[in-house]
């Protein structure tokens, strides 16, 4: 009876702080403090050491990683933990009053529990369902608390003091978390084993994303990562970061999904160029027979427009030929002889031209 009790404990503390959350209006916090990174000596000590613990062991883990398990296993462990952390999400969307998402974080776990067999498959995205992922930092961000100073913890990376505090209460408060380090019916092994897995996924998708290479390609591969880790952590507090997130409670539309790259539309779309000329010619001919369209298409356009240009260009050759007819004729007229006039009688058929005798 211990277990139960337990884990309901997490869900207890979250909808009370979602009833005190209610109806009021919060203006997310500010990274003011982390951007100017007062903390910058300390950070950058701590910064060269993770590096060169990195260099000696995680990178050739997640190297050797991504080269010997198969590319579908690696997708199918990243699903299985993010459909275990579905509940989490659940329960910030509710804390940051977002009743809608969270709705959307319990459909992705029912059905990629059962349809998706435990999360190795994300049906629910399939069928519009598109993620929603929330953590406590962002819930307290959107509370209104700042961040605070940029921290770089020992082997754990970038953060700030919100978020540092949001992770420590997440071991307590994530429901999968809890449950690993506190259920009796999970062996000891399985949880180093989950914990190990789980540290190896995140690095290993860092190198697949191309982290490495732009933080070795950057002059300061220190300030590069802290520019990088605030603009990104921005965009995942105000919601910019996917698009099923969503500050309002408003439905996901079609264009969302279409500009997601969720929903294909490729097979509905006539805008589709297939680089042929003439074979786009002949679908828009197919198309506009189809729908009854009086509107010429493209090939008919063209082919009046060859048309019209054959009848202009043989109006100029006749033009010219004429032309050219007027200039090369005889302009002299032969004059012919008038009937009417009569000729005059020579001097020596004439009377005149006769002697008397």
């Amino acid at each position: 009876m211990t277990a139960p009790k337990s884990l309901l404990r997490p869900a207890l503390v979250s909808f009370s702080a979602l009833a005190l959350l209610g109806g009021c209006t919060i203006t997310p916090g500010t990274d003011t403090l982390a951007q100017t990174d007062p903390l910058e000596k300390f950070n950058r000590k701590v910064w060269n050491i993770n590096s060169k613990a990195d260099k000696l062991v995680m990178q050739p883990v997640a190297k050797y990683y991504n080269k010997k398990v198969p590319e579908p296993v690696r997708k199918a462990i990243i699903r299985i933990f993010a459909n275990l952390e579905e509940p989490f999400n659940a329960i910030n969307n509710l804390l940051q009053g977002k009743p809608y998402l969270a709705g959307k974080n319990i459909a992705r776990l029912a059905i990629n529990t059962t349809v998706g067999i435990g999360g190795i498959r994300d049906t629910a995205t399939k069928i519009g369902v598109v993620s929603t992922v929330e953590d406590f930092g962002q819930t307290m961000a959107r509370w209104g608390m700042n961040g605070g100073p940029y921290f770089v913890l020992p082997f754990m990376g970038p953060t700030t003091m919100r978020d540092a505090v949001g992770t420590g209460i997440a071991q307590w408060a994530d429901p999968f978390s809890y449950c690993v380090r506190e259920c009796h019916f999970v062996p000891n092994a399985a949880t180093y084993a989950i914990a190990v897995v789980s540290v190896v996924k995140m690095r290993a998708q860092m190198a697949e994303s191309g982290a490495d290479s732009f933080l070795e390609s950057s002059l300061d591969p220190y300030a590069a990562a802290r520019s990088a880790f605030l603009q990104h952590r921005r965009a995942q507090i105000m919601d910019q970061d996917a698009p099923g997130n969503k500050s309002s409670n408003a439905a996901i539309t079609d264009a969302d999904l279409s500009s997601s790259g969720l929903d294909d539309t490729s097979s509905t779309s006539t805008s589709t160029s297939t680089g042929d000329p003439a074979l786009d010619n002949a679908v828009a001919d197919l198309e506009s027979k189809a729908k009854g369209n009086d509107t010429p298409t493209p090939s008919q356009t063209s082919q009046t427009s060859q048309t019209s240009q054959t009848s202009q260009t043989s109006q100029t050759v006749n033009m010219k030929e004429k032309s050219e007819q007027a200039i090369t004729a005889p302009t002299e007229k032969t004059i012919s002889p008038d009937p009417e006039k009569k000729s005059l009688p020579s001097p020596e058929n004439s009377d005149l031209g006769q002697k008397k005798p």
